[in-house]
C-alpha cells in the first residue's frame, strides 16, 4: 500500500479556558436547557430555537444539553 504523504490535517480550535480543567465525565454531564441558556445569557426559547441540534429530550418533557455544548457555543451576534 502506498502511504499518503502530506495528508491534510484538520485544524482544531483552541478550547476556552473554562473547559480545559474539566474531565471528560464532567463535560458529558447533562444540564437542563434553562441552565445552559442562563449560562449563555439568552432566553430558554431563544436557546431552543438557535441550537435545536444540541438539545436532547429525555423523557416526555425533560430537555437537556451537555456541559461541553453549553460552554463551546459560538458567541451571540452583536446587537449594537
Amino acid at each position: 500500500m502506498a502511504r499518503i504523504v502530506g495528508a491534510m490535517k484538520k485544524k482544531r480550535a483552541a478550547l476556552p479556558a473554562s473547559i480545559t480543567g474539566l474531565t471528560p465525565l464532567e463535560l458529558a454531564r447533562k444540564i437542563p436547557v434553562a441552565e445552559a441558556a442562563a449560562f449563555n445569557s439568552v432566553h430558554v426559547e431563544t436557546f431552543k430555537k438557535r441550537y435545536p441540534h444540541l438539545v436532547r429530550k429525555i423523557g416526555e418533557r425533560r430537555l437537556f444539553v451537555t456541559v461541553h455544548d453549553a460552554i463551546v457555543l459560538p458567541p451571540p451576534p452583536d446587537t449594537s
